[in-house]
């Protein structure tokens, strides 16, 4: 199973360094690892579409209204770490280009949903999941090689290392695409003119 002592171990393996109990334990190496965990963690979960946090929910509408030009605004869930784009927030064509004023339909401001539609309103969004257990086996791999990388020059003060460890960060990531443990972001085609005709 895997734990954060174990993915923790993978990084200081990869350092070439002695392993740990606990990230509680008195040593150097301990203490850059435990201070760095959690920040490298919650940004990796935010760097790539990881399956395993990927995570839907509908949000009641604030009572209070946003002083913008959005109707409604909607509390983002405590977990939350990024907004992907899904449920009610998909975009359509962009026309922009020939409407005065914004079509834009919505902003994060915050840790607010701005937003013109109604409640309740559905969203996907990537999660802050901290118990390692429920990490993908991927995900795993690539967090001990970006905590190793990060974690390297306090702990080893060696560049060569840091390379090393880069080039795993890399290939982890490349494997975890290949084994589809992320989710690929939907590109959006580039609007022509036959858009402005068919708004007509």
């Amino acid at each position: 199973m895997t734990t954060e002592v174990s993915i923790a171990n993978r990084a200081l393996t990869l350092l070439g360094s002695d392993l740990i109990i606990a990230l509680t334990d008195d040593t150097n190496r301990a203490r850059v690892i435990s201070a760095n965990y959690a920040p490298i963690r919650d940004a990796e979960l935010a760097r790539h579409r990881w399956r395993f946090s990927i995570q839907r929910v509908s949000l009641a509408a604030l009572s209070a209204t946003p002083d913008s030009d959005y109707a409604r605004q909607f509390q983002v869930p405590g977990d939350f770490l990024k907004l992907i784009e899904g449920g009610d927030l998909v975009s359509h064509a962009d026309l922009t280009d020939y409407r005065t004023g914004s079509c834009t339909l919505w902003s994060r401001e915050g840790d607010k949903i701005l937003t013109n539609l109604p409640a309740p309103l559905h969203i996907r969004y990537i999660a802050r999941i901290t118990d390692a257990s429920l990490f993908d086996a991927a995900f795993a791999e690539s967090l001990s090689a970006r905590l190793a990388d990060e974690c390297c020059e306090r702990i080893t003060q060696s560049d060569s290392k840091r390379q090393i460890c880069m080039a795993a960060y890399k290939r982890a990531i490349s494997e975890a695409k290949l084994a589809n443990a992320l989710e690929v972001a939907s590109e959006s085609v580039a609007d022509g003119e036959w858009v402005m005709a068919r708004a007509r």
